[in-house]
């Protein structure tokens, strides 16, 4: 029989300072906070295994379009080295160079995507894994910066679904997490969503389809944390 290979993909979408761990790997910071004058930064990527390690590191520019994040590649930064091999306990710097990016008025954001390649006689033996992290990366803008300002909306979806759609018109991000939901039928909450949820970057939006329509169907009140900060947002019924 041919051999199985299969991918773990871990999104790391966090913003905190611990490293993201996986299977012998260890990529640290897990999110770049980058500053207008800065001409680079980097990531410090740790084999914690025995085994030489494989790893790939790519950019991708990270927009929303209003339903979904988009990453497109981009030139604006360059990884270096882009394709490295790790002895085992070893560590590897990425150094993120940017190259010829103009000054933009607000913060732009970014994806470091860095893969843990399968090797090839590890792959022939059968059952392999590998890893993805993708690691948030923020450039600040020229202009002095306005705080997230969100604006929430539920609409109906396809197949009992609801679309909760949140835009933010400030010019950094918003962090989204630990996601409830109190009805204004009964006053009952519930759990949408336990740690992190999203981001809503700066003006800019999109949406996620949330199940169980009837918990919704009477609008009610989102609690939510972003950026650390717990805040309550009251939303009509899906229109």
């Amino acid at each position: 029989m041919r051999s199985l290979l299969r991918y773990i993909v871990l999104a790391i979408l966090l913003a905190g300072g611990q490293p993201a761990i996986g299977a012998g790997l260890q990529v640290t910071p897990i999110v770049l906070d980058i500053k207008q004058s800065q001409k680079s930064d980097g990531l410090w990527l740790t084999n914690t295994s025995n085994a030489s390690m494989d790893v790939q590191v790519r950019v991708f520019e990270w927009v929303q379009n209003n339903e979904t994040d988009v990453l497109t590649p981009t030139t604006d930064f360059v990884a270096s080295p882009p394709m490295a091999k790790i002895p085992g306990s070893g560590k590897q710097f990425v150094r993120l160079v940017k190259v010829g990016q103009p000054a933009v008025a607000m913060e732009r954001s970014y994806r470091i995507v860095v893969d843990e390649l399968p090797l090839e006689s590890a792959a022939s033996k059968g059952l392999t894994f590998a890893l993805r992290y993708s690691i948030p990366v923020f450039i600040q803008g020229v202009n002095k910066p306005t705080p997230p300002n969100l604006n929430w909306n539920l609409a109906a979806g396809p197949k009992g679904s609801v679309l909760l759609s949140i835009h933010n018109s400030g010019t950094t991000r918003a962090k989204l997490s630990d996601l409830q939901f109190t009805s204004n039928r009964g006053g009952k909450t519930h759990l949408v969503n336990k740690g992190l949820f999203g981001y809503a970057l700066a003006n800019s939006g999109r949406h996620w389809s949330l199940k169980n329509s009837q918990l919704f169907s009477a609008g009610g009140t989102f609690k939510v944390v972003m950026n650390g900060k717990t805040l309550q947002i009251p939303v009509s019924a899906p229109n």
